[in-house]
């Protein structure tokens, strides 16, 4: 479908894969909540082809829906960065995260975090919208990021995130080299008893699967990608350690390297379908120069 934003309105134009469907059943499409419905109906927050409709009326090919959509004011201070966006639309915005950054504060008085970067980015691309990040990175690692720029989608893409249907991909660099060159572990995580900020193998504790795949090697070093089918905390870099093949600079389950100041690990790809264009939408970012220089 085509869509665009027109002030605090997402409008849509119905083709043949959502003709058929009523109003009703096109937002539970999109996830929305029976209050959110209720207020959308309410207010009379939406239009069909510029008249308000009854939710069950049908929707027809070329269509034009109009839905009160987006929230507005910036809700972290701006911080000013050279941040790199990889993906943008006016549904999303996907950055690339530094390393050593947290993707909030624990305060939003506070600032020096991803949101306040893509806060200031807002503000210098004129989008006066509240910072919604979908998913979190540890404080080193580095890469991709999705933030929500249209608040009537959060639960759509909130709900793919849950039923795992953005799958993500990373490259890390691990001591030594894995036991096969494609491998799956599938093993529970759970909390180490021993260390509040650790997480352990653990027959209590929840599923965990991924993917390992060797991408190069270099002396003692491995390049290898992880595609995680869960989102266990921690999950690669534990079941990296399982491996005894742990990631380096990754001071938590390793120990600190020469080569990097930090855990070399980042998060490389993201995979979904876009839920108005449908299309397959493969978002990547390159390595960052730091694993890259272990590999010259």
């Amino acid at each position: 479908m085509h869509y665009h934003k027109e002030k605090n309105h997402l409008v849509i134009e119905i083709d043949e894969r959502i003709q058929g469907m009523t109003l009703l059943e096109f937002f539970h499409y999109l996830h929305l909540s029976k209050k959110t419905i209720h207020l959308l109906r309410q207010n009379k927050d939406y239009t069909l082809n510029n008249t308000y409709v009854d939710y069950q009326t049908i929707l027809k090919d070329k269509d034009i829906l109009s839905i009160k959509a987006y929230e507005q004011g910036r809700d972290f201070i701006e911080e000013e960065s050279s941040l790199e966006i990889i993906y943008e639309d006016d549904l999303l915005c996907v950055v690339n995260k530094p390393s050593n950054l947290i993707i909030h504060p624990d305060d939003k008085s506070k600032k020096n975090t991803l949101c306040n970067y893509v806060s200031y980015y807002y503000q210098q691309s004129y989008q006066d919208l509240p910072i919604r990040y979908l998913h979190r990175l540890d404080r080193d690692t580095t890469g991709l990021v999705m933030f929500c720029k249209c608040a009537l989608l959060q639960p759509y893409f909130d709900a793919l995130i849950a039923s795992k249907e953005i799958k993500k991909t990373y490259l890390a660099i691990i001591q030594g080299h894995l036991p096969k060159r494609e491998m799956t572990i599938d093993l529970p995580i759970g909390q180490d008893r021993h260390s509040k900020n650790k997480m352990c193998i653990s027959k209590t504790g929840k599923d965990a699967l991924t993917h390992f795949k060797e991408i190069k090697t270099k002396g003692n070093y491995t390049l290898i990608k992880c595609q995680i089918e869960t989102g266990r905390k921690h999950q690669i870099r534990v079941h990296l350690n399982h491996l005894h093949h742990p990631i380096i600079g990754d001071t938590l389950y390793g120990k600190t390297s020469s080569m990097i100041k930090r855990m070399a690990l980042h998060a490389y790809c993201l995979k979904f379908i876009h839920p108005l264009s449908n299309q397959l939408m493969t978002i990547e970012c390159p390595l960052p120069l730091d694993m890259e220089k272990i590999f010259k």
